[in-house]
């Protein structure tokens, strides 16, 4: 078992290009971002799912992490997908956002 962790700034997400958000968020996952409305919604959204991706290459050391998309279950549990191997949980309060990643296989 491997163990993932990352904290990231909210504020460091503000400003940021249309063209940060294409390459660190994929397929449903930016199409997601896109339609929150709140941009401070979007910088808690953006800054957990780098802090999601983070954790993920902490807990795999898979160079490609950043190609993983972070998905929400209905009940509001996020999940790696096509990943069930790492369970994942995001938490985001005041200024930061943190992920804590597990790789069960």
């Amino acid at each position: 078992m491997e163990i993932g962790v990352d904290i990231a700034k909210i504020s460091e997400f503000e400003g940021k290009e249309e063209n940060f958000y294409r390459v660190f968020l994929h397929g449903e996952e930016y199409e997601r971002y896109k339609a929150i409305k709140s941009e401070k919604r979007k910088n808690e959204y953006a800054a957990s799912r780098w802090a999601a991706k983070e954790a993920i290459y902490k807990a795999t050391q898979d160079k490609g992490y950043m190609k993983y998309e972070i998905m929400t279950e209905e009940s509001g549990k996020p999940y790696v997908k096509e990943h069930p191997e790492l369970k994942l949980t995001l938490s985001h309060h005041g200024e930061y956002a943190i992920a804590f990643v597990i790789k069960t296989e």
